[in-house]
């Protein structure tokens, strides 16, 4: 131990010193930590700030979260964020926001918004979508992001865009229903043509090709529809039907159900009609096809009566007014709309071809027998030909010598001038005279072929047939086939349908003609169109900023011609009249005025409706655009400076309409023939007829038939039957009446007779000569043939002018609807007794048409047509056969 008397110890000064580069080092690091704790504690809240939320009330509920935690970060905004302890507790504080229920929903349908967004795009520019499917995506979208819900997620998604038109039509063309069929029972070689024989004959082939008509219906379709569809087709049949009633109110919905009642209703009615045709038209059909039909014709017309369709229809109504889920009634009905509309227009015809057994090669023998039928029929016919013949000529002898030996002779008829005592034809009477005989169902007028219908119907429709339109449908559906190919009718052995579709034939064949007519009289009228076209042609009419026309000339006349059947004149004082003011001259005067709203109804969703705006607005008073003045004015000064020069120039167009249907129109000719005095017969006729009209005269002070009082005067009548020069004239008219005209010394005196009282003063001249009608009717075609559409082929059978049952030898025949004949004309016949023709014979083959010249040695007279029509028979169509195989 130290001791006192040891030497004392040296010790140098202290020298205070502190650890500055360890405490430096210590102090960077705290720093460092410091710094990593704010970055850390912002880059927290900044993860939670950029959250992608597409929703308002998420990005509004978010910041309020935000809010929140800046509020708290000022008690520890002091604190040393150096300390990881008070960094993880304030990051924990951002990630419980990220961590909250509604803001990790609000990301997440964001991103689900944000994924099919980016699908909808890609599938735009792949082809795979559609302004619906779109549409719909972005209403999902908006409805989610407007509902003010904080909880609630998106759930939407984008569809692909399907194409059901185009998948449907590819599920129609599935569906095949067996209409007609053509067999070719000739050999053909590689490019299908016919071989023939050495003789110029088509070769039967041992195999038939038969071509099959597959027709699809549109109720087989919509069934076939309905069955297709999957899960996507009826989500897509959702989105669309969405779509299509985007914005609809509830009349929408009715007339939309309406209309597919209707539909459905239609299609039902179609297909009744349908099948009652082929059970008519269809001679292959075996007796369970027949069940068949049958029974599916009572299973559609179940469902027309027994009021299924009339529920539904109302149930619907029912929904529309009551339905809790609109958005499910739409997709409803737009589907039903959808595929009954796409179902009905797609009903088409296919055609199919089939190789079976060959009756032709079958049935050589039958022909033969049949050949045998034709022959001996050829022979019983000669030997009736020279009976009748004779007993003809023999007829005619007796008659001829009764009639000299009465005294004088027959007069001599010849084609006489146009008569003057009706009125000068027109289209419009021509139009009326067509709609006489066919109807028109849109003006409610009534023809003789709804007569024709009306009176057959109930004889020639079956009980499942139950409206008007149905058995409409069905009788057109016959006759159609009937002109097409007669042997196609099953039940032609019913007198009545044999009635029915003959009479009917006649009517359209004369409508056809008048319609011919009418056409041709149009076409060879157009050069006084095209002389008004060119009159004012030369005339500006008005055009568009760029130059191009919006109404021409001629445009602003025909206008401003037909705005004036608008102006009426009514009597009394002016008033207001429909809806447009009338100008009068007050008091009780007469009062004119100009009903512009029904002018601007008429040419409403025309392309004339500016100018019926032009005019509605200048009559009332309005501010016109510079456009409407111009229009207004300039069709005025174009109807002032053009109205005498084109009044005219129609004018001249009626008149040449009137003439070209006069020397055309079988009703305006007439034959006219002068009585001889020696023929005292004629003559006591005369002078009974006289006695009967002068007591006529004086019971009435007229006779009937005269369009001028001053044409019958009983004292100048006396006067001039008394004088030695009197002749006297008969004019023989179309319809069967006629009229007796005396005359002497230049006075004239005109005694009209009715069909009737023709044939009783005399009978003889009153006889018509069939060949008449077809004269008249070669010289109103605008082709100089009897048939409607003027051809000289084998289709032209179908509007042939004549059947068998108006050849004398065929009429009684079962060949007699087979048979089909027209009557043609030379070009250069002009309605006189030296006009030429030709008669064309068509025979129905089974169910193909042949034709040829019976004259073979060119146009012959009129006597020679009758001569060969009444000489055609069974052994003529033997040789058009045999010609023609």
């Amino acid at each position: 131990m130290a001791s006192y008397t040891d030497a004392i110890t040296q010790f140098n000064p202290y020298v205070s010193t502190l650890p500055v580069d360890a405490m430096v080092k210590v102090g960077m690091q705290k720093q460092a930590q410091y710094e990593q704790g704010v970055q850390k504690i912002q880059q927290s809240i900044d993860n939670v700030a950029g959250m992608d939320v597409y929703k308002d009330l998420h990005k509004n509920y978010l910041q309020t979260k935000l809010n929140e935690l800046g509020n708290n970060l000022k008690y520890v905004a002091a604190g040393d964020f150096s300390n990881f302890q008070l960094v993880n507790s304030v990051s924990g504080m951002a990630k419980q926001i990220g961590k909250d229920p509604i803001i990790q929903g609000a990301v997440s349908s964001t991103a689900r918004i944000r994924k099919n967004l980016q699908a909808m795009e890609t599938a735009k520019k792949e082809g795979k979508s559609s302004v619906q499917n779109e549409a719909w995506l972005n209403n999902d979208i908006n409805n989610w992001a407007n509902d003010g819900k904080l909880e609630s997620s998106f759930s939407g998604e984008f569809v692909q865009y399907t194409d059901m038109e185009k998948k449907l039509r590819e599920v129609a063309e599935k569906v095949h229903e067996y209409d007609n069929s053509i067999d070719i029972p000739y050999k053909r070689d590689g490019a299908g043509n016919i071989i023939n024989d050495k003789y110029g004959r088509p070769m039967v082939d041992d195999a038939m090709l038969s071509i099959k008509t597959k027709g699809k219906s549109a109720d087989k379709i919509l069934a076939n529809f309905y069955d297709s569809l999957d899960n996507n087709d009826l989500r897509q049949l959702r989105i669309d039907g969405w779509y299509h009633y985007k914005g609809s109110t509830t009349e929408t919905f009715i007339k939309d159900a309406k209309t597919n009642y209707d539909q459905n209703k239609k299609m039902l009615s179609d297909k009744i009609v349908t099948l009652n045709t082929e059970l008519q038209t269809n001679s292959k059909l075996t007796q369970a096809e027949k069940s068949k039909i049958k029974a599916a014709i009572n299973d559609a017309d179940k469902s027309l009566s027994d009021g299924s369709l009339e529920k539904e229809l109302q149930k619907q109504y029912d929904d529309i007014t009551t339905a809790t889920d609109v958005e499910e009634y739409k997709y409803k009905l737009y589907t039903q709309k959808f595929l009954t509309n796409l179902a009905k227009d797609i009903s088409y015809q296919d055609v199919q071809q089939e190789y079976k057994t060959n009756p032709y090669a079958q049935m050589q023998m039958e022909r033969a027998r049949l050949q045998f039928q034709y022959d001996d029929a050829k022979r019983q016919q000669s030997n009736w030909n020279r009976d009748f013949a004779w007993k003809q000529t023999t007829w005619y002898a007796e008659q001829l010598q009764k009639t000299q030996a009465a005294a004088g002779s027959q007069p001599v008829i010849t084609p006489g001038r146009l008569p003057t005592d009706v009125d000068k034809p027109d289209l419009i009477k021509l139009e009326q005279e067509i709609t006489a005989i066919t109807g028109d169902r849109t003006k409610g007028v009534t023809g003789a072929i709804d007569e024709l219908n009306t009176k057959y119907a109930p004889l020639l429709t079956d009980k499942s047939l139950k409206t008007n339109d149905q058995k409409l449908q069905y009788l057109n559906n016959l006759s159609s086939e009937y002109a097409k190919n007669p042997s196609s009718i099953t039940g032609i052995k019913d007198p009545n349908l044999r009635e029915y579709l003959e009479r009917r034939r006649s009517f359209e064949i004369i409508a056809g003609q008048k319609q011919g007519l009418y056409d041709a009289t149009v076409k060879a009228s157009k050069i006084f169109d095209e002389k008004v076209d060119k009159t004012i042609g030369s005339e500006a009419g008005i055009n568009f900023s760029d130059g191009t026309s919006l109404y021409t000339a001629k445009e602003l006349y025909d206008f401003a011609k037909s705005a004036e059947g608008f102006w009426t004149t009514v009597a009394g004082s002016p008033s207001v009249v429909g809806s447009s003011y009338t100008m009068g001259t007050g008091g009780g005067g007469n009062s004119s005025f100009f009903d512009a709203t029904s002018l601007l109804n008429k040419y409403k969703g025309t392309r004339y409706e500016a100018m019926a705006k032009a005019y509605y607005k200048n009559y009332f008073g309005q501010k016109l655009t510079p456009t409407e003045s111009n229009i207004v004015k300039k069709s005025q000064d174009l109807k002032v400076k053009f109205r005498e020069t084109l009044l005219q120039i129609g004018q001249e167009k009626l008149t040449f309409q009137s003439n070209y249907l006069a020397q055309r129109m079988p009703e305006r000719q007439t034959q006219i023939g002068t009585l001889s005095k020696d023929n005292k017969i004629d003559m006591d006729h005369v002078d009974q007829l006289v006695g009967t009209k002068l007591k006529e005269y004086a019971d009435y002070g007229a006779i009937n038939g005269l369009r001028n009082k001053s044409d019958f005067d009983p004292e100048t009548v006396g006067e001039l039957q008394g004088e030695k020069d009197v002749k006297y004239n008969i004019e023989k008219k179309y319809d069967g009446s006629a009229t007796l005209t005396i005359f002497a010394k230049g006075k004239t005196q005109i005694i009209p007779m009715n069909s009737n009282e023709f044939a009783a003063y005399f009978p003889n001249y009153h006889k018509s000569n069939p060949i008449n009608d077809i004269k008249y009717a070669v010289v109103a075609s605008p082709n100089h043939t009897t048939n409607l559409i003027g051809g000289n082929d084998a289709s032209s059978a179908v509007n042939a002018y004549m059947s068998g049952y108006d050849i004398p030898n065929l009429a009684n025949t079962t060949i007699a609807p087979l048979v089909r004949l027209d009557v043609e004309g030379s070009p250069f016949n002009d309605g006189s007794g030296d006009d030429k023709f030709v008669v064309r014979m068509y025979v129905n083959d089974n169910g193909q048409w042949k034709t040829d010249i019976v004259n073979q040695k060119g146009y012959v007279s009129e006597a020679a047509v009758q001569q060969i029509i009444n000489n055609i028979g069974a052994t003529t169509v033997s040789d058009l056969l045999k010609k023609n195989p």
